[in-house]
């Protein structure tokens, strides 16, 4: 299962690395597409269990924190424990990941 997700990873991020400029085109695509290569790399880096990348988008939703546009993307993980079952993705106004914070629903 582990090689199977390492090996999706790598499917995603291949076409971005083939392109200079890819940064725009993570501009270009939608927050939770976004969020959900971001949560398939921090499965592969082991930074979030294997589970994660079954995870279920619950929903985008845009706020201003510190006056900065943010959009925060929420997954929620049935498989994990209720302290640690949904997942916040936020990105800044230029479509980066600023975080990614694991939480009780």
């Amino acid at each position: 299962m582990k090689y199977a997700v390492l090996a999706f990873a790598a499917l995603i991020a291949a076409p971005a690395a083939a392109h200079p400029d890819h940064d725009d085109e993570a501009h270009n695509q939608a927050p939770a597409d976004v969020a959900r290569q971001h949560v398939v790399r921090m499965v592969a880096q082991s930074k979030l269990a294997p589970s994660w990348s079954k995870a279920t988008v619950q929903g985008t939703e845009k706020r201003t924190a510190n006056g900065v546009q943010q959009t925060v993307v929420t997954f929620t993980n049935p498989a994990e424990p209720a302290a640690k079952r949904t997942l916040h993705v936020v990105m800044g106004a230029d479509g980066k990941v600023v975080s990614a914070t694991p939480s009780a629903r």
